[in-house]
């Protein structure tokens, strides 16, 4: 057996747990391939079954700085790796991978994801939050949470979406609904914000321009309307409607 495999064994967590002093990650491991230590602390041979690798429990991780998590525990086939480093304490984690995660990023059987440039941090049920480079040598930075599954497809997603793309500078929030916000370099009339809860409800904010479209809208409070709410007078009634003591008019 080499020096390599004295040292580094792949590894398969078949459990984790949070514990001690420092509430550390911790897991337990067994060698994959079936390798174990004789008397002389040599790797030799065994089975390739769990029990037959070499075991190590409760070790304590080395994972990204910042980033700490526990993998489900194995599901068949499917189960977290490792690689380790073997210590006199057991077989020391430092390097992981889950093929469920990227199962998880591409729902259906797809294979697309992530593309080239791309770096995400992915959760179990699909959702991630992606750095995408783009042509122009910048990130599209996306916080992405699917939902409704039918046949591991979600059906909705929730999104968060911050663009520098000249042309499409945005930063924008969209539910699995259909509703949405966006803070836009370009509403159709420069900068602003733009909103819809559904095609016939939208709302549009720009430099002096404030328009609203829906089938209803409510206004409690005094309105004032012209561009000198101070000289305001009182709306008169009109033929089909009563006098307006909250609504202000302005000759200008």
């Amino acid at each position: 057996m080499s020096f390599l495999n004295q040292v580094v064994e792949f590894a398969k967590v078949l459990g984790s747990a949070v514990g001690g002093p420092n509430a550390a990650t911790l897991f337990n491991v067994t060698g994959i391939g079936g390798f174990a230590l004789d008397s002389d602390g040599q790797v030799t041979g065994a089975d390739d079954g769990d029990a037959g690798g070499e075991q190590a429990h409760e070790q304590e991780t080395f994972q990204s700085l910042g980033i700490i998590g526990r993998p489900l525990p194995p599901e068949g086939d499917l189960f977290a790796e490792a690689l380790t480093l073997r210590t006199d304490d057991g077989l020391l984690p430092f390097a992981f991978r889950d093929l469920r995660l990227h199962r998880a990023i591409n729902p259906g059987g797809g294979a697309t994801t992530p593309r080239e440039g791309q770096l995400m941090f992915v959760g179990y049920g699909g959702a991630f939050l992606s750095h995408a480079m783009t042509p122009a040598r910048t990130n599209v930075t996306t916080l992405y949470v699917p939902y409704d599954f039918v046949a591991g497809v979600p059906t909705k997603a929730h999104a968060i979406s911050i663009d520098p793309t000249s042309g499409n500078s945005s930063i924008s929030i969209v539910h699995g609904d259909g509703v949405f916000l966006a803070l836009t370099e370009d509403t159709g009339s420069g900068p602003g914000i733009v909103a819809s809860v559904g095609a016939a409800t939208f709302l549009r904010m720009s430099a002096g321009e404030f328009s609203v479209t829906a089938d209803k809208i409510m206004m409690r409070g005094n309105v004032y309307l012209g561009r000198t709410p101070e000289l305001g007078a009182p709306m008169l009634p009109g033929p089909t409607s009563p006098p307006g003591p909250s609504v202000f008019l302005s000759p200008a």
